[in-house]
């Protein structure tokens, strides 16, 4: 895949980040942060984040990520080796302002635990952040090469379903569709506040001079929030927000 192609999405997906979460320097999870590309950009800007994930290689290189960007980035970042299902018992209750996860959803056995276990790890009102492939798109780019059964196959997945199933797999990964995702965060408590699409346009064209880069990223900014555009896209980004818990309100349910 194009270098540049992925730097452009990730500088897109930043802009959204960073648009949504509270001020540095914020306590912020990264759930499921893998080497710590978007753990050290947080960092880097003044948030205190813990990065969690399974794998201890890949901590072991997000942590040497974040010293190459000297001791202030690197005192910012922790990491914490655990399951993103258990961060309530691995980080405290309620102990973060933020988190963002992503790219984790659609990879796990139990993506309704993790998404209960970010709620339970926010304080009221927490942002979350979080991102995964969009079916929608895979389901367009299998019609378009011509792949008509795998286009079937994947507007179809999870028809009726009402809940994060297992999905085909398609180039070794899952995904799922907008209406999914905001179903699964309000039943774990949340609010959606905000939902946009990354990378509508950026498998277009390989030979791009400096111009054209900065003409493209203009058109994904703008399109990230309007349909069709955003259906359309690689990736979908949806910030939402912990419900506060109000018990003196007889009959409310978070």
């Amino acid at each position: 895949m194009n270098t540049t192609k992925r730097k452009v999405r990730f500088e897109l997906l930043l802009g959204q980040v960073l648009a949504a979460l509270p001020a540095a320097p914020a306590r912020v999870v990264d759930a499921g942060g893998g080497t710590g590309q978007l753990a050290v950009a947080l960092a880097r800007r003044g948030y205190q984040v813990t990065v969690v994930d399974t794998s201890a290689a890949m901590l072991a290189t997000c942590a040497q990520r974040a010293a190459g960007e000297g001791a202030e980035v690197g005192a910012r970042l922790a990491t914490v080796q655990g399951d993103a299902a258990d961060l309530p018992a691995l980080l405290g209750p309620a102990s973060q302002a933020a988190a963002v996860c992503h790219d984790l959803i659609t990879q796990v056995d139990d993506p309704t635990a993790v998404l209960a276990a970010l709620a339970r790890v926010l304080r009221d009102g927490g942002v979350l952040s979080l991102g995964f492939a969009n079916r929608d798109w895979l389901a367009l780019l299998a019609g378009r090469r011509g792949d008509h059964a795998a286009a079937l196959r994947l507007a179809r997945a999870g028809g009726g379903s009402g809940g994060l199933v297992p999905r085909p797999p398609v180039g070794g990964g899952e995904a799922l569709t907008l209406a999914e995702a905001e179903t699964e965060l309000d039943k774990a408590g949340f609010e959606l506040v905000a939902a946009s699409g990354v990378g509508v346009f950026t498998d277009t064209g390989d030979d791009l001079d400096q111009g054209e880069w900065a003409t493209l990223v203009e058109l994904e900014r703008l399109v990230a929030g309007r349909e069709p555009y955003r259906s359309s896209a690689r990736t979908l980004h949806l910030i939402a927000r912990r419900r506060v818990f109000r018990p003196e309100l007889t009959g409310y349910t978070p």
